[in-house]
C-alpha cells in the first residue's frame, strides 16, 4: 500500500470528472507516442524500399552503359590487331561510331534519371567523373586508344558501387530480393567484366599466335573467377526462388538462367582448350567469338529480367507498407471510437453508483433505515450493499475496537496537547518498565520532562502535529521505569472538533531499539568502509603515477620520424595505440654504423610489468647492437638469457614474442618468433612469412638456441614489408568477428603504389573502421617499410 499512497491521494483529491479526464489523458499519450513510432516506422520502412528502386533504377542505365563501353574497346582492340597485320591504319568502323552513339544517348538517359533522382543518391559528381573520363577518352587520337577504356570502366564500377552503397542495396531485409539485388549489383557485373576480359585475352592469343605460360596463367585464374561466380550466382538464385513469398521468380527466370549458366560453362569450356590446345584451337576463332558475344547477351537479358523483377517486388513491397499504415489507422480510429463510446458509459454508470452512495451515506448518518439497491453488478456496487450492514457492525466494531487497543502488541496512547496520558494499554506500560496501565497513569504526569530524553523532544513534536495533524515514524529516546532508556518510533493523529479546536492526540508506539543498534554498528561499519576507500584511493593515485611514468618512458623510447626519415634506402612509418595505460607491444628502428635493425614484438598481458619488460628488450637490442653482434641467432640468444634473468629475478611470468630484421642494400634477415611477415611486391604480389619455426618465445625459457633460425628475403624497389602485432588481426567489431589476416594483406595491396605512411593510414583508418563503438582489448602496432 506503501507503492500506491500518493496515487491514492492524488486520485482522493480529484473529482470523477477530473479522474476520469486524467485516466484518459494518460491512455491516450501513450498510444499516440506508440502510433507516432509504429508510423514512422512504416514510413522509414517505405522510405528505405523506395531508396532501393531509385538506385535500380540507375543501375539500369549504368549497366547499359557498362555494355556499350567494352564492347567498343573489344572493337577498337580486334581492329587494331587487323591493322597491325596488315601494316595499316585504317578509320573507325560504323559499327564503333554506332557503339559511339549509343553510348552518348546513354549518357543522355543517366542525366535525366540524375536530375529526378541525384540529390537522394549523391551521384551526380560520380557520373561527372565518368562523363570526364570518357571525353578525354575521345579527345585521345592514340591509335592504341582501346586501352585507355579502362579507366572509363573503372569509373564507372566506382558510379555502380557509390549507387549500390547509398541507395541500401545491400542491406535488403527479405531473402528474395537481398539475392535478386546481389545478382544484378555484383554477380552479374563480375561476371560480364570476367567474360569481356576472356575476350580481350583471347584477341590478343589469336592475333600473337601463341600462348605464353603467364596468358595461360591469366586465363585459367579468369575460367575459375568465372565458374566460381557462375556456381555462386546458381545457389544465390535458388535461394531467392525458395524465399519468393509469390513463387513466381522461378517460372520467369529459372530459363534464362538455366541458358546463362550453360553458355557460361560451355565458354569455360572453350577457353580451357584454347589453354590446353594452343595453336590447334586457333581454327575456331570465330565460332568461340559468337559464343562468347551470345553468352554476354544472355547475361544483359538476364540482368534485365532480374532487375524488372526486383522493380515489381520493391513495389509490391512499398504498397503492402502503405496498405498496413492505413489498416493500422482505420483500426485504432475504430477501437478509439469505440473506447471512447465505452469510456463515456462508464463515467455515467460510476456517477450514478457515486450519487446512490451520498443517498445511503446520509440515511446512515441520520439514523434511518437504509436500503438501496443497484442494477450494476460491478465492485461500486458492492460498496453499496455493504453499506446495508455498516450500521449494525458499528456496535460490534466498537467492542472488537476495545479488545484490540488492550491486547495490542504495539503500544497505544492518548494524551492531552499539555503531554498528561488519558488512556494507554497493557503494550505501552510493559514497553515503559510498569506493571500495569493504572501504575504508569499515576507514575507520568507530565511526558515532556519524564519520559522524553531531549527535553526539547515534546516541542518539536507539538509543532510537527500543529503543521501537519499526523505523523509517522517520530523516533525519539525516552525513559523507562529504571531510568534505563529505549529507543521508541510514533505514529499520531491530532484529534479535533467540529470547529476544528485540536481535542487530544492518538496514536501508536513501537520500540525500535533492536533497529537502533543496528543502525549504529551500521554506521561504525560504513565510516570503516569510507576509511579503506581513502586508503584505496590514495594507493591508486600512486599507482597511476607510476604507470604514467612508465608510459612516458615507453613513448620517448619509440623511434622518432626524424630517425625513420634518417633511413638510407627504406621508406618506413610506424604506429602503436595501446589498450591500457601501459602496453605490452614493442617495435623500434635502429641504424648503427650502416647497419639497420628492425624489431616488433608483443609482451604478453598489459600494465606497469609488461611495459617494464618492453623497455628492457628495447634496451638489451640496442645494447647489442652497439656491441656490433651481426650474427641473428647470437643476437636472440643474448637477448634471451639477458631478458630471462630479468625475469626470473621479477619473479614474473611475463614473455615476448619477437621478430628481428636486419636490413642491407635491399636484402632482410629475419629471425625470431612473432606474427607472420606480409611482402607485398610492386606488383602486387602476395607473399607471407611464417616465424613459427624460426624462434622461441623470449624469456620463457634460459636456453633456446637450438630453436633459432633464419631466413632471407630480397627486395626491389617498390616492394613493401608489413609488420604487425595481434592486436590488428585479432581485432574485434560489434558482431565479434576478427579484422584477419587477409582483410590487412588486402587493403595493402590496394595501396601498394603509395607511400609508406599513406599505407599506414588506410590500414588504421580500415580497422578502426571494423572495430566501430566496439572496445579495444589489446595494444595495436603496425610498422610499414617499403623499398625505395
Amino acid at each position: 500500500m506503501t507503492l500506491f499512497k500518493p496515487a491514492i491521494a492524488l486520485m482522493n483529491r480529484l473529482k470523477y470528472p477530473q479522474k476520469f479526464f486524467l485516466i484518459s489523458l494518460l491512455f491516450v499519450l501513450p498510444l499516440a507516442l506508440v502510433m507516432n513510432f509504429l508510423i514512422s516506422e512504416l514510413d522509414s520502412r517505405i522510405e528505405f524500399t523506395q531508396k532501393e528502386s531509385y538506385g535500380n533504377a540507375y543501375l539500369k542505365s549504368i549497366n547499359q552503359l557498362w555494355k556499350y563501353v567494352p564492347q567498343r574497346q573489344l572493337l577498337l582492340q580486334r581492329q587494331f590487331y587487323k591493322n597491325s597485320q596488315k601494316s595499316q591504319t585504317s578509320s573507325l568502323s560504323p559499327e564503333i561510331d554506332s557503339l559511339q552513339q549509343k553510348i552518348e544517348q546513354e549518357f543522355e538517359k543517366l542525366t535525366i534519371v540524375d536530375r529526378q533522382l541525384g540529390k537522394e543518391m549523391q551521384a551526380t559528381q560520380k557520373l561527372e567523373d565518368v562523363k570526364q573520363k570518357w571525353q578525354i577518352l575521345l579527345a585521345s587520337k592514340e591509335f592504341l586508344g582501346f586501352r585507355t577504356h579502362d579507366a572509363v570502366l573503372d569509373e564507372i564500377n566506382l558510379f555502380r558501387r557509390h549507387v549500390v552503397d547509398v541507395s541500401n542495396l545491400i542491406l535488403d531485409p527479405d531473402l528474395d530480393t537481398y539475392y535478386l539485388m546481389d545478382a544484378i549489383a555484383f554477380k552479374l557485373p563480375a561476371m560480364q567484366e570476367l567474360l569481356y576480359k576472356v575476350m580481350q585475352s583471347e584477341a590478343e592469343i589469336v592475333f600473337k599466335q601463341e600462348i605464353p605460360n603467364e596468358k595461360k596463367a591469366g586465363m585459367i585464374s579468369l575460367i575459375s573467377l568465372l565458374s566460381g561466380y557462375n556456381e555462386d550466382l546458381s545457389l544465390n538464385m535458388e535461394r531467392a526462388f525458395q524465399n519468393n513469398p509469390r513463387n513466381n521468380l522461378r517460372q520467369s527466370l529459372s530459363m534464362p538462367l538455366r541458358n546463362f549458366r550453360v553458355r557460361v560453362s560451355e565458354i569455360n569450356s572453350y577457353s580451357s582448350q584454347l589453354v590446353s590446345q594452343g595453336n590447334d584451337f586457333f581454327l575456331n576463332e570465330a565460332s568461340y567469338q559468337q559464343e562468347m558475344e551470345s553468352t554476354l547477351a544472355d547475361s544483359f537479358i538476364l540482368w534485365q529480367k532480374l532487375s524488372n523483377h526486383l522493380d515489381e517486388l520493391l513495389l509490391e513491397r512499398v504498397q503492402g507498407f502503405k496498405d498496413r499504415k492505413q489498416f493500422i489507422v482505420n483500426f485504432v480510429a475504430v477501437v478509439m471510437a469505440i473506447i471512447i463510446y465505452l469510456f463515456i458509459g462508464f463515467y455515467l454508470s460510476v456517477m450514478r453508483t457515486v450519487q446512490q452512495l451520498d443517498i445511503a451515506a446520509r440515511q446512515m448518518t441520520s439514523g434511518g433505515e437504509m436500503s438501496l439497491r443497484l442494477d450494476s453488478k460491478d465492485e461500486l456496487s458492492m460498496v453499496v450493499r455493504s453499506f446495508n450492514s455498516v450500521a449494525i457492525a458499528l456496535k460490534d466494531s466498537e467492542t472488537k475496537y476495545r479488545e484490540i487497543f488492550e491486547n495490542s502488541v504495539d503500544g497505544i496512547f492518548q494524551t492531552t496537547i499539555d503531554g498528561k496520558y488519558i488512556s494507554v494499554n497493557r503494550a505501552l506500560a510493559r514497553i515503559y518498565g510498569y506493571e500495569s496501565v493504572e501504575q504508569m497513569l499515576m507514575a507520568i504526569v507530565d511526558v515532556s520532562s519524564q519520559l522524553y530524553v531531549d527535553p526539547n523532544r515534546r516541542r518539536q513534536f507539538q509543532d510537527l502535529m500543529e503543521a501537519n495533524d499526523t505523523i509517522t515514524g517520530f523516533e525519539s529516546q525516552v525513559y523507562r521505569r529504571d531510568r534505563s532508556t529505549i529507543w521508541i518510533s510514533e505514529n499520531v493523529r491530532a484529534l479535533r472538533n467540529e470547529q476544528g479546536q485540536l481535542l487530544y492526540y492518538e496514536g501508536t508506539v513501537e520500540d525500535i531499539s533492536q533497529r537502533k543498534l543496528a543502525e549504529l554498528q551500521l554506521e561504525q561499519a560504513n565510516q570503516q568502509i569510507l576509511a579503506l576507500n581513502e586508503r584505496l584511493k590514495q594507493e591508486n593515485m600512486r599507482m597511476s603515477s607510476e604507470l604514467e611514468v612508465t608510459r612516458k618512458l615507453q613513448k620517448m623510447i619509440l623511434p622518432k620520424d626524424k630517425e625513420l626519415a634518417m633511413i638510407t634506402g627504406l621508406d618506413i612509418s610506424g604506429f602503436m595505440e595501446p589498450a591500457a595505460e601501459v602496453g605490452g607491444d614493442y617495435y623500434d628502428v635502429l641504424q648503427q654504423n650502416g647497419r639497420i635493425k628492425i624489431g616488433i614484438g608483443d609482451v604478453t598481458g598489459h600494465g606497469l610489468e609488461s611495459g617494464m619488460l618492453m623497455i628492457m628488450v628495447q634496451t638489451a637490442v640496442r645494447t647489442l647492437l652497439q656491441n656490433e653482434e651481426t650474427d641473428p641467432v647470437r643476437f636472440l640468444d643474448t637477448l634471451n638469457r639477458t631478458i630471462y634473468g630479468n625475469v626470473q629475478r621479477m619473479s614474473s611470468d611475463k614473455n615476448l614474442t619477437l621478430s628481428l630484421i636486419d636490413y642491407e642494400k635491399g636484402r632482410i634477415t629475419l629471425s625470431g618468433q612473432h606474427e607472420e611477415m606480409i611482402v607485398v611486391r610492386k606488383d602486387g604480389t602476395l607473399e607471407r612469412f611464417d616465424t613459427v619455426d624460426l624462434g622461441f618465445p623470449i624469456g620463457l625459457e634460459e636456453e633456446i638456441e637450438e630453436f633459432l633460425s633464419h631466413k632471407h628475403i630480397h627486395l626491389d624497389a617498390g616492394d613493401v614489408v608489413v609488420l604487425y602485432t595481434d592486436g590488428i588481426t585479432e581485432a574485434e567489431n560489434e558482431s565479434r568477428q576478427l579484422y584477419g589476416v587477409d582483410r590487412l594483406c588486402e587493403v595493402v595491396c590496394q595501396h601498394v603504389h603509395e607511400s609508406a605512411l599513406a599505407i599506414r593510414h588506410a590500414v588504421i583508418e580500415d580497422l578502426r573502421s571494423h572495430i566501430g563503438t566496439q572496445k579495444i582489448y589489446d595494444d595495436i602496432t603496425l610498422l610499414i617499410l617499403k623499398q625505395k
